[in-house]
């Protein structure tokens, strides 16, 4: 599995969720419960990690989590990010990376 790029937006304050379909019900081997997943946000790869994501499985797709909490936490701005897929035999996969633009909020709640 090669990686994708995809560039996505987190409005500060507020709770992000993006969905992403790893397989076609033909091509996963074993459930995805059976596969971890780690994924970072930092200023620059080579910085201390600022945020982290927390993931949901369902039978092909992950759903990457970020609480309203985190993003509250992270100053306006462009990060990078990327995703790694471990699968039980301890193959590490790089899923997807990108860009992460976090908008400010203006509404206050």
């Amino acid at each position: 599995m090669s990686s994708s790029q995809l560039n996505i937006y987190v409005d500060q304050g507020t709770d992000f969720r993006l969905t992403i379909e790893l397989f076609d019900d033909d091509e996963l081997d074993l459930p995805i419960a059976n596969y971890s997943f780690y994924g970072d946000i930092r200023k620059l790869y080579s910085s201390k990690r600022t945020a982290e994501f927390e993931f949901e499985k369902t039978e092909n797709d992950i759903t990457l989590v970020l609480d309203s909490h985190t993003t509250s936490q992270l100053k306006p701005g462009k990060y990078q990010y990327d995703v790694i897929m471990k699968k039980p035999t301890g193959e590490l996969s790089k899923i997807v990376d990108g860009l992460v633009f976090v908008v400010s909020t203006i509404t206050e709640v």
